[in-house]
């Protein structure tokens, strides 16, 4: 299967001169997923209350400039450098202190083994396609402390009606010519590939889609084993 992950920047590029845009979705979009997302995970026992959290696949830098502003010691990561140099912006107009990264979140050659407390995947996971998948989680698993705690959003189960006319049922993968974009499978089965990455669930939460043109939303803490 062919993907194109450092094609994203293309993508970073049209939404930056976009006023309407914060990132990778909309200024009130921003809100709405950290109250709607974000807030819950952090009022969950299993979520760690303070630590060196990293965002993996962090964008225009929204989600880490969050967590930021309610204590964490955040360092997000992308492969787009324009989602880079515009998260840098971000967090300068927002006054906080972030460590952003250009970088492949497959490798993290430039993050040491066991250096952080917390790993957030804010919906990169589905856009990691096939044997790639593994390699994400088994990174994730190397940079985490001991008894560090990998957080994940992400599409499953429900296919968006406007993704369905390009989802090819025997992979789970969105695809678009010859590239394959996302991968969208049954919940249970990506619970799966977390456990075999070595890693225990702690805490999962399936989000109904609000529409037929969302999928359900995958909400899982597990800890390294």
């Amino acid at each position: 299967m062919k993907t194109n992950y450092a094609g994203h920047d293309r993508a970073y590029q049209r939404k930056r001169v976009d006023p309407d845009y914060a990132g990778w979705i909309r200024h009130d979009e921003v809100a709405e997923d950290w109250k709607n997302t974000w807030q819950p995970f952090l009022q969950k026992q299993a979520f760690p209350n303070q630590g060196k959290l990293l965002e993996l696949g962090c964008g225009a830098g929204n989600l880490g400039i969050a967590f930021a502003q309610v204590g964490y010691t955040v360092t997000g990561v992308d492969i787009a450098p324009t989602a880079i140099s515009w998260a840098v912006k971000n967090a300068a107009k927002a006054k906080v202190n972030v460590d952003f990264l250009h970088g492949d979140v497959l490798k993290l050659t430039q993050i040491a083994d066991a250096s952080f407390d917390i790993a957030v995947d804010g919906r990169c996971f589905h856009c990691i396609i096939g044997c790639d998948r593994t390699q994400f989680l088994h990174t994730a698993h190397r940079i985490l402390k001991p008894n560090g705690v990998l957080v994940i959003a992400t599409m499953c189960n429900q296919v968006p009606t406007s993704l369905k006319p390009n989802f090819d049922p025997q992979t789970c993968c969105i695809v678009h010519k010859d590239l394959v974009t996302r991968y969208i499978d049954n919940s249970n089965d990506i619970l799966q590939e977390i456990i075999q990455a070595e890693f225990q669930i702690l805490d999962v939460e399936v989000v109904p889609p609000n529409s037929e043109n969302d999928a359900a939303d995958l909400k899982v803490i597990a800890i390294k084993c």
